[in-house]
């Protein structure tokens, strides 16, 4: 379940709708993972519980840009955390519940955030700020 105002929750009720005539509800399968509809007068969920494939693709998109924050945010700078890259992507993924059979994409997905802003110009491990000479 996300936070109440969460940009997730808000996505979930832009994109729930009346289930279709003659579909019935999914109830979970191993490739699916599920998510809590939140309640609101607009829409109570016992009525909206349905999402579309595009739906569905946009909530996903959302919770990928959430786990990428949080991969960001807690292990950011591991330039000077005194272990190798990969131990540390190894501890992130067992303090997560993550398998460290995935480790290795965890580690992918960190080094292309990292690169992305570099590409950009954007040095994410520089600690200080560069001296303009007048």
């Amino acid at each position: 379940m996300f936070p109440p105002q969460s940009v997730e929750n808000s996505t979930i009720k832009v994109f729930v709708a009346k289930l279709p005539d003659g579909k019935l509800p999914e109830t979970g399968a191993p490739d699916l993972t599920a998510i809590a509809i939140p309640d609101s007068k607009s829409k109570p969920a016992d009525t909206f519980n349905y999402l579309s494939p595009r739906g569905k693709i946009a909530i996903a998109e959302c919770c990928d840009l959430l786990f990428n924050r949080c991969l960001w945010t807690e292990l950011g700078d591991m330039s000077n955390v005194g272990c190798k890259t990969l131990t540390a992507i190894y501890a992130w993924c067992e303090n997560h519940g993550i398998d460290i059979d995935y480790a290795d994409t965890i580690r992918q997905r960190y080094y292309r955030i990292r690169d992305n802003y570099s590409k950009r110009g954007i040095d994410l491990m520089k600690k200080t700020r560069d001296k303009k000479s007048d």
